[in-house]
Formats: structure tokens, sequence, C-alpha cells
């Protein structure tokens, strides 16, 4: 590779980190601080706020089913600066809310947004990644994710403690805004070769169906949807967990949450600045941590107890996402990304959808900590699933290679 082609992967390659930096924050800021003002401001119910939550989740699952896998490869950049401005504009809307069910439109519609622009965007990292880094790519990406988390979490505690919550709209308008722009910049620099062949829904599927039945797929998805339990408890109830049980304002619990997204960044910036040989034994450990963590939360009502709940939860949430969209990404030709990371994200959207309106359904009738209690069973069985897969597909390997 020339330097100047060299020179022109690492440009794109740093504005789309820059995508990724302001987009994440402006979306996780949606994640945290709905829950906050639809609680403490528009005075709604634990079930109201979990339902802003699970309509995000059902517009990313609705885009995932009409837009995704559609999206020819050529016009993945163009798409995605598309739902950023919607996203845009959008947050500038909830500035002006003034009941539960304006937010619970809003909600939708910023989730119809993401579930197109970030597993688009993670097609997009694939693509301008050289082959031998890819994996450093991806975990770069994350990396970019965590450190926007951090940014975004401590720039609302401050909103919240001197602001108010309302303003924490105005400022993630106009960072939201930015990676709008920055994308519509990249998306005139990134040149993709496809044939314009649009893809039917019967292509969609058999390439779905064969990325499905490999192992390491079925591994990295489990895993990665393990996961969720504790995330989604940390972004929709965190705040209010850490009101009712350990008299933290929602300012302070944000950051405790940069603590947790610090870790997060750590995680990944190793991996992508180390090659990783075993990638297996890394997500077997986070999977313990994951548990220990996720048990802590609801533990005691000691604050220390919470804090290093935090901190466990910290390493799976760097390591098992870069991981698993490695797994996924050398599991099927490039031009078919698209299709493979919206069944992936399509998945995801599913478990977003169904599992803030359980826990809150739980928390309404009995408490957080029992919502804690009832899912961690539910997230053990996904782990041991990913895990059989895994083993399987190892000894499927061995037995292939032993034959040839």
């Amino acid at each position: 590779m020339n330097n100047a082609n060299s020179k022109l992967i690492f440009i794109n390659l740093i504005i789309l980190l820059s995508v990724t930096f302001t987009m994440r924050a402006s979306t996780n800021m949606l994640m945290t601080v709905v829950p906050v003002f639809s609680k403490y401001v528009l005075l709604a119910n634990l079930i109201f706020v979990g339902l802003t939550a699970t309509l995000y989740g059902i517009g990313a699952l609705i885009s995932n089913i009409l837009i995704n896998g559609r999206v020819n490869i050529s016009k993945t950049p163009k798409m995605i600066t598309l739902f950023l401005f919607i996203m845009t504009a959008s947050i500038f809307a909830f500035i002006f809310t003034k009941n539960i069910y304006e937010v619970l439109v809003l909600s939708f519609i910023t989730g119809s947004s993401m579930g197109v622009v970030q597993p688009l965007l993670m097609t997009v990292t694939n693509i301008i990644s050289p082959p031998d880094k890819r994996d450093r790519y991806i975990a770069a990406y994350t990396a970019s994710l965590s450190l926007s988390l951090i940014f975004g979490v401590l720039l609302q505690g401050y909103v919240i403690s001197f602001l108010t919550i309302r303003y924490a709209f105005v400022i993630f308008f106009f960072i939201s805004l930015a990676s709008s722009i920055l994308m519509l910049i990249l998306s005139g620099k990134i040149k993709i070769s496809s044939d314009n062949k649009k893809i039917g829904f019967r292509e969609i599927l058999s390439k779905a169906s064969y990325s499905l039945k490999q192992g390491k797929v079925l591994f990295a998805m489990f895993g990665n949807i393990s996961y969720a339990f504790p995330f989604i408890l940390l972004l929709t109830y965190g705040s209010i967990m850490g009101r009712e049980y350990y008299g933290i304002n929602p300012d302070i619990f944000f950051y405790f949450l940069a603590v947790f997204f610090s870790i997060s960044f750590a995680s990944r910036m190793f991996l992508s600045l180390k090659t990783v040989k075993n990638r297996d034994i890394i997500m077997y450990a986070s999977f313990i941590l994951s548990i220990a963590g996720y048990a802590m939360l609801g533990l005691t009502d000691y604050i220390y107890v919470f804090i290093i709940g935090l901190i466990f939860l910290g390493i799976p949430h760097g390591t098992i996402y870069p991981i698993s969209s490695y797994y996924i990404a050398t599991s099927i030709d490039i031009k078919y990304l698209n299709i493979v990371y919206s069944v992936f994200t399509f998945i995801m959207d599913v478990i977003f959808f169904f599992i803030p309106f359980v826990f809150g359904l739980i928390s309404d009738l009995y408490s957080v900590r029992m919502a804690i209690y009832a899912t961690i069973f539910p997230m053990a069985a996904l782990i041991i699933a990913s895990i059989i897969f895994n083993v399987k597909s190892g000894t499927q390997s061995k037995g292939t290679a032993t034959k040839l």
C-alpha cells in the first residue's frame, strides 16, 4: 500500500471515528437522560420509563427489517448521513416536549434512525480497513464509542448539576449536528464500487441463514445478547436505582457511569493496540465478570459494592462487542456485511424491545432489585448457549482438519 493510499485511509478513519464519537455521545444521552427526564420532569411511572427504551428498540427493529439489508453497499455512507440528520431533528424536538406521549413518539423516531446508523457505520469501518488490520480497526471504532460515552456522561452530569435536564437536549443537539455534518463530508470522500444490483428478500434470507449456521457467529451473537441485560439496566434504570437504593442524585450517577465507560475504553484500546491471539479466553473471562457484576448491582445497599459491580461490568462492555463484531465481519463477503450486521442488530433490537418493558414491569410490581434477580437466569442461559456453540464450532473445525 503506497503512502497516498495510507494517508487517505488514515484521514477517512479519523473522520469516521469523529462521526462515531459525536453520534454515540448523542444516542447515549438519549438512552440515559430520557428515562430521567420522563421520571422526574414529566413524572411518568416506571412502566412508561421502560416504554421509552422499548419504543426506541421497536424503531430500530423496524429499520433493520425494512431498510438495512436492502441498502446497496455503495450507498451506505449517504444513507448514514440522511438518518443522522433525522436523529438531529428529533433531538431538537425533545427540547419542547411537554408530556410523556411526545417523548414516546420521539423515542421511536430516534430509535429508527439509530437502527440504520449504527450497523451501517460498522460496515463502513470494515470497508475502509485493510484486511490484515480489520480487528484493530474494529477495536478502534469501538474504543471511539467508549470514549464518546465517557465524554457524554460527564457532560450530562455537569449539565444536570448546574443547569436543568432539558438543557441536555439543547447541548446534544449541536453535538448531533456536528456528527451529521462530519458524515456528510465523509460520504463525499468514500468511493465504494458495487454492481448496484438490488438485493431481494430471498437473497437477504439466504445470506443471513448462511451466517447464522456458523458456530463463531452464534458464539458472538449470544454472548453479545447476554450483555444486553446489565447494559440496559445501567442506561435505562441505573440513575433511578442509584437514587432509590443509594441516595445518589442522577448527576452523581452519571459520574459513576463515566468510571464504567473509562474501564470499557481502556479494554478496547488494549484490543486496538495489541494483536490478540486467543479471543475466546477473553470472551469467557468477560462472561464471568458480566454475571458477577450484574449480581453485585442488586446485592446490597452498600454503595461500594455497587461501584465494584460497575467496575466489573466495564471490562466485558469493552471486550465482548469488538470481539463479537470481528467474528461476524469475517463470516461473509464484505459486500453482504450490511445484511449480516442488520441480522445481528435485528436480534439485538428484539432484546432491547423486550428487556426494558419486562424490567420495568417487574420493577413496578416488586422492585428494581427483584428485576435483576429475575433476569440474571436468562442472561446466564444465553452465556451457556454461547459457549456451547463455540465448543461445537471448535470440535467441527478439528474434525474437518483431521479429514483434510
